[in-house]
C-alpha cells in the first residue's frame, strides 16, 4: 500500500540541535579486488548444463575493471576505417564470482548489491539461484538480495554481466557502441554491498522555488516491517557560510510512504548558474521505531537554487536568459575505452570546456556518470542528457519501448538533483513512431519539471517540446557548418519558431590524421584506421606535405588520394612565375586499363579536362607545364606516368 504525508512549517534555526552526519561505514563492504572469473560465449552457464553451477570459477580478475584490461576475447586482426578498433573483443556472458561472509550485525537489515555502472544485463545468483536481474545502462545496478542473504554466513555470490544487445536498438548509440566507447564487459565505479534498516528512505528529491526562496523535499520511504513506524526525519541543509536545521514527526503506515517537506531557507540563500555555481547540501536522517526496536537510516544530496524555463528564443534560466556556447560528448576515451567514473577526470574535461569559454556540454545519445554531474554543478557547466537512443528505436517494439520507459525514470531519479542538468532529450535523430516520443517527453515533464524537455534531435517536433536541438526550423539553417569556417553569421532569423532552438552540429567538419598520436592509442583500442591513411596518403607520394605542412595550406584528402592531376603553368614574365592546377577524377571497370569515355561520372571529368586545355591553347600567354596521371588501384600499389 502507499500513503502520502505532506508537511508545510517554517524552519527554525535549532542551535541546541545534535547532528551526527558520520557515514555509515559500518554497513558498507567494499568489494572491489579479486574476483573468480569466466567467459561465457555460448551462454553454457544460464542455460541447461546444470552441472556447471556445481563449480568455482577458474579464472581470475580485478574490479572495478573490464574484460579489455586482461585482454580476454577475440584478439582482432582487422583495421576498421569507420572508427578506432577495439584490440580484444568480447561479447557475451561472462561470469563473476565470490564468496563473502555477511556481517552478523546485519540481521533483520534490507541487504544491496550495489554496481555504480556496467553494462547491459546484470543478473545476480546466490548459491545456484538467480534471485535478481536489471538492465539499465544509465544508472547504477542495486540488487536487493535480503530474502537470500544469511547474516553470520559465508554465502557464495556470482554474478553474470551480458554486454550484447538486450533489445532491438539502434547499434550507433554512444552508450555502448564500438563507435565510441567501446561495449565492454565488466563493472566500473562502486561495487559493494550496503545494508540499512527495514524503515528507510529509498528516494529523496529536492525542488527548489527562488522567488520564494525554499525547497519541497519529496521522500519515498520504505518500511518493510509490516507494521505502523513513528518517528521523526531530521534535515539538515549546509553550504558555504550556511547552516539550517528542521525537524518533523512521521509516522509510517505502509510499505511505501510519500512524504513532501517544505523548508524556507531564508535571504542568505544564494542561486546557481555558470558565474556563481553556489552548492548545498542536504542531509536527511530518518529515526523510527516498530514495536519497540528501532531504527536509523541517512541520506544526502547535493542541490542548487535554480529554475530553468523555455521562452520564445531563449532558455531563461533564474528569470534571465542564457546564451549556450557549448560541446558535444559522443563518449571517446580511447585510453581507458569507457567514460570514467571518477571526479578528478570530469574536472580536467569540464575545466577544459570552460577554458575555451563555453558553458554548456550535450551528451549525444547516452547519459554520464555521477561524476560529470557532480563536476558540472561545482564548475557551472549547463548539461544536456540522452537516452541510448537513436535512428529507428521509436518503431513499433513494445520490449524496446518499455525498456526506454523504465531508462527515463531511472535517469531523472538518479541524477535529477543536479542543477547542471538543465535539459533532457530522448535521444538523437530518431526516427519511427513519434506518438511514443510524445509520450515520453510528456511523462518526463510531469515527473519532473526542474529542467527543459525534447523528444529528439534533428527529426520531428512533438506537442510536448520544450526546445528543439536542429539543423534547421521552418525559417531556414541553423547549422553553421557549411564552407569556409567564418564568424559574422547571425541566426536571429532563423528564430522565433516559438521555442528555443540548438544549432545542431555547427563545426562539424573533417580534420586531417595527426599520424604521431598512433603511438598514444595504448589502452584498449587502437588507431589502426590511422595507419590506413597513412598508407594511402604514402602511396600518393603527399606523405611529406600531411606531415610537415600547416593544416590550412593542405589539399583535401579524398582529393589527394582520388583524383588524377592536370597542373597547368604561366609563362613566365619578368622573372615571376604563376601557376594554377586543374584537377579530375576518372573511373575504369575493374581489371581493365581502357578508358571509357562514357563511364560513370566520366564525361562530366573529361569535359573538365578538354575545356581546360582548350582555355590554354587560345591563350600565348599561358602554356601547359604538364598533365600527370596518378591511378589507384589499391592501397598497396599505384600506376604513374
Amino acid at each position: 500500500m502507499k500513503h502520502k504525508i505532506k508537511h508545510y512549517m517554517a524552519a527554525l534555526l535549532l542551535t541546541s540541535m545534535v547532528w551526527s552526519g558520520h557515514a555509515q561505514e559500518k554497513n558498507e563492504m567494499d568489494l572491489s579486488g579479486e574476483w573468480a572469473f569466466q567467459t561465457d560465449v555460448m551462454d553454457f552457464r544460464r542455460g541447461s548444463l546444470d552441472v556447471r553451477y556445481c563449480h568455482r570459477l577458474q579464472e581470475s580478475i580485478v574490479l572495478p575493471g573490464i574484460t579489455d584490461d586482461y585482454k580476454i576475447g577475440y584478439k582482432s586482426p582487422y583495421r576498421h576505417l569507420d572508427r578506432l578498433t577495439r584490440v580484444y573483443e568480447y561479447m557475451g556472458p561472462a561470469w563473476y564470482q565470490r564468496e563473502i561472509e555477511i556481517p552478523a550485525a546485519w540481521k533483520g537489515k534490507r541487504i544491496f548489491l550495489y554496481f555504480e555502472r556496467t553494462h547491459w544485463l546484470s543478473s545476480v545468483y546466490v548459491g545456484k539461484e538467480e534471485v535478481s536481474k536489471i538492465d539499465y545502462i544509465s544508472i547504477p545496478h542495486n540488487h536487493e538480495l535480503t530474502q537470500w542473504l544469511h547474516p553470520g554466513k559465508k554465502e557464495l555470490i556470482t554474478f553474470c554481466i551480458d554486454n550484447r544487445y538486450q533489445y532491438d536498438t539502434h547499434k550507433w548509440d554512444h552508450a555502448h557502441s564500438e563507435f565510441t566507447q567501446i561495449n565492454w564487459n565488466g563493472v566500473l565505479g562502486e561495487i559493494k554491498l550496503v545494508a540499512v534498516d527495514p524503515v528507510y528512505v529509498d528516494d529523496m528529491q529536492v525542488y527548489p522555488d527562488i522567488k520564494n526562496k525554499s525547497i519541497k523535499v519529496k521522500m519515498t520511504v520504505r518500511n518493510c516491517t509490516e507494521h505502523t513506524a513513528s518517528g521523526k526525519i531530521s534535515f539538515h541543509v549546509t553550504g558555504k557560510d550556511y547552516r539550517l536545521q528542521k525537524e518533523v514527526p512521521v509516522t509510517v503506515t505502509d510499505s511505501i510512504t510519500y512524504i513532501e517537506e517544505e523548508m524556507f531557507l531564508g535571504k542568505d540563500i544564494h542561486l546557481w548558474n555558470e558565474f556563481h555555481p553556489n552548492l548545498y547540501t542536504l542531509d536527511c536522517k530518518l529515526t523510527s521505531s516498530v514495536e519497540g526496536q528501532s531504527y536509523a537510516h541517512e541520506k544526502s544530496t547535493t542541490f542548487g537554487m535554480r529554475e530553468v524555463e523555455a521562452g520564445e528564443d531563449h532558455i531563461i534560466l533564474n528569470g534571465e536568459p542564457i546564451h549556450l556556447r557549448g560541446t558535444v560528448e559522443n563518449a571517446v576515451f580511447p585510453k581507458t575505452g569507457y567514460a570514467p567514473v571518477d571526479d578528478a577526470s570530469w574536472e580536467r574535461v569540464l575545466r577544459i570546456l570552460k577554458e575555451y569559454g563555453m558553458n554548456h556540454m550535450r551528451f549525444h545519445s547516452w547519459c554520464p556518470p555521477a561524476a560529470a554531474f557532480r563536476m558540472a554543478d561545482k564548475l557551472g557547466v549547463y548539461l544536456e542528457v540522452e537516452m541510448p537512443m537513436w535512428g529507428k528505436d521509436a518503431q513499433p517494439d513494445e520490449k524496446r519501448w518499455n525498456f526506454f520507459r523504465r531508462e527515463l525514470r531511472g535517469i531523472l531519479k538518479e541524477y535529477g538533483n543536479h542543477p547542471s542538468f538543465i535539459l533532457y532529450c530522448n535521444g538523437n535523430e530518431i526516427t519511427g513512431d513519434f506518438s511514443f516520443i510524445e509520450e515520453l517527453t510528456a511523462t518526463a515533464r510531469q515527473l519532473d519539471n526542474r529542467r527543459l524537455y525534447s523528444g529528439s534531435t534533428a527529426r520531428t517536433r512533438v506537442k510536448s517540446d520544450q526546445f528543439y536541438i536542429t539543423h534547421q526550423t521552418t525559417k531556414g539553417h541553423m547549422a553553421i557548418y557549411e564552407g569556409r569556417p567564418y564568424t559574422n553569421w547571425d541566426k536571429n532569423k532563423e528564430l522565433g519558431v516559438g521555442l528555443p532552438i540548438i544549432s545542431h552540429e555547427s563545426g562539424q567538419r573533417c580534420i586531417y590524421p595527426n599520424f604521431e598520436e598512433i603511438k598514444n592509442f595504448t589502452g584498449p583500442v587502437q588507431a589502426r584506421n590511422f595507419e590506413i591513411f597513412r598508407e594511402l596518403q604514402g602511396c600518393a607520394g603527399c606523405g611529406e606535405a600531411l606531415g610537415n605542412a600547416p593544416v590550412a595550406e593542405l589539399p583535401l584528402f579524398k582529393e589527394e588520394v582520388e583524383r588524377p592531376n592536370l597542373q597547368i603553368m604561366v609563362a613566365q614574365a619578368e622573372e615571376k612565375r604563376r601557376s594554377f592546377t586543374r584537377s579530375a577524377y576518372l573511373n575504369f571497370k575493374v581489371n581493365q586499363s581502357a578508358l571509357l569515355a562514357d563511364y560513370m561520372n566520366n564525361p562530366v571529368e573529361l569535359a573538365k579536362i578538354y575545356s581546360s586545355i582548350d582555355s590554354i591553347r587560345e591563350d600565348n600567354n599561358y602554356r601547359i607545364a604538364r598533365i600527370e596521371i596518378v591511378g589507384y588501384s589499391s592501397p598497396e600499389g599505384i600506376d604513374a606516368s
